[in-house]
């Protein structure tokens, strides 16, 4: 039997959660704060993608 990776499904919400981590960093401007700022975006888009994708839920009056 072949060992298979754990898959982990986030919510559009976790997503934006990680987003506002990686741009909270407190990096130095360089390389690296560049990668984190992109990866925060990259981030967002998937989250808003996620939403726009997902089936609308009624909500409670």
């Amino acid at each position: 039997m072949r060992n298979r990776n754990k898959v982990v499904f986030l919510t559009a919400d976790h997503l934006d959660e990680q987003a506002d981590a990686r741009e909270a960093k407190q990096l130095p401007d360089g390389e690296a704060r560049q990668n984190a700022l992109r990866n925060a975006a990259q981030l967002r888009v998937y989250a808003s993608m996620k939403r726009a994708l997902a089936p609308q839920t009624a909500k409670a009056k």
